[in-house]
């Protein structure tokens, strides 16, 4: 997974709506309508990463285009509880496309290793889309936190529905 680009609201936010939540008598399913508007906050950002990796250049005769192939990987995580709750856009790991564990995050730094057709022979390749995936989260930082942060104040204004104080 390349480096990761926060734009989380604060994990404690989350959290303390995450907690509210199973509280409630219905939380598994308010937990589903949050998950389901946070994911939609930031298709946004998915699609832009996918986006950048379709229109990378270049295909070997016989392989799937790595960039189609990583960008059918990319997507949406969201955790709730946790040391790592939040929302993140991420891509796994690639174990069976050419041997390249490590293509999304390799092609992001912009540089790595390879043996010229197992020869014994090391040269350094570069990327041709250096930085996509940083450079296009970090564009639009604040337009997906304002959408994560929307999902959640949203979740939290219904369940303070729920228990009005007065």
């Amino acid at each position: 997974m390349p480096d990761a680009v926060d734009f989380t609201v604060q994990q404690r936010d989350l959290a303390g709506v995450s907690r509210a939540m199973r509280k409630e008598a219905d939380g598994k399913e308010l937990r589903k309508d949050l998950i389901k508007e946070l994911k939609t906050a930031i298709d946004p950002a998915v699609s832009a990463v996918a986006g950048k990796l379709r229109a990378m250049p270049g295909t070997i005769h016989g392989a799937p285009p790595l960039g189609s192939y990583l960008a059918s990987r990319t997507k949406a995580t969201v955790r709730l509880s946790g040391r790592m709750t939040g929302v993140r856009v991420s891509i796994g790991k690639t174990p069976k496309i050419r041997n390249f564990t490590y293509a999304a995050r390799r092609l992001n730094r912009g540089q790595w290793r390879r043996q010229v057709y197992g020869r014994g022979v090391w040269v350094v390749q570069r990327s041709s889309i250096e930085g996509y995936f940083d450079d296009t989260l970090n564009a639009d930082k604040r337009k997906y936190r304002k959408a994560v942060e929307n999902a959640v104040d949203k979740m939290a204004r219904r369940l303070a529905a729920r228990h009005p104080l007065g």
